[in-house]
């Protein structure tokens, strides 16, 4: 991290701060996201929306054009899945339940699988017809995989976890490559707490089988 070296070393820290706000806010909202998500609070979805919102903007501005739309997809997305873990429906015993966790079929985790990977072809060959783009494959399959991995979530399928995980690490090394540091500490920060949001909903399963 040479320039976040130099910053701390040339006392430049507020404007630099000044320049990357946005990208800082971004983080500390997406922080929070994640933090909520793992503890099933459907407040999740209010600052997911916000830190996607302004992430569009950075990711943009630094070329990485395909997870920039994949943003725009995580906030609408946001809107759907404060919509669907609002919503109750009826139980067996007639009463009143919110959306639970659940485990994917073998069959959903394949399909899954096999529209990320689908998607990312055309994504791919659009950034590099139609971009500038210096890291178009890594660009399409986290954009691809990203929106499989967030519809997911808006379901409660517990897998989700595991994609994000991969999609996390990816990006954290994508986010160095690109020098957005506080952007990279996020991702690293989301592949330590995706481990543990998966065995926090590991916990929940026996008790709501």
């Amino acid at each position: 991290m040479p320039d976040a070296i130099n910053i701390l070393e040339q006392g430049s820290f507020i404007p630099w701060l000044q320049l990357h706000w946005i990208e800082v806010l971004a983080t500390v909202t997406g922080f929070i996201y994640i933090v909520l998500t793992i503890r099933e609070d459907i407040r999740l979805w209010f600052f997911g929306i916000i830190s996607s919102a302004l992430f569009i903007w950075v990711f943009a501005k630094s070329k990485i054009y395909a997870y920039s739309l994949l943003y725009i997809y995580y906030v609408l997305m946001g809107f759907y899945g404060w919509y669907n873990w609002s919503r109750t429906k009826k139980s067996p015993e007639d009463k009143e339940e919110k959306l639970s966790i659940r485990k994917s079929t073998f069959p959903e985790i394949l399909a899954y699988i096999t529209i990320s990977i689908g998607f990312a072809v055309p994504v791919y060959y659009i950034l590099i017809k139609f971009s500038d783009s210096d890291a178009p494959a890594i660009d399409a399959l986290l954009t691809s995989s990203g929106m499989v991995a967030t519809w997911m979530l808006t379901c409660k399928l517990i897998e989700q976890w595991l994609f994000w995980i991969i999609i996390d690490i990816l990006s954290c090394g994508l986010m160095v490559y690109k020098h957005l540091y506080p952007s990279a500490a996020l991702f690293f920060a989301y592949t330590l707490l995706a481990i543990k949001g998966y065995y926090e909903w590991k916990k929940e399963l026996p008790a709501r089988s």
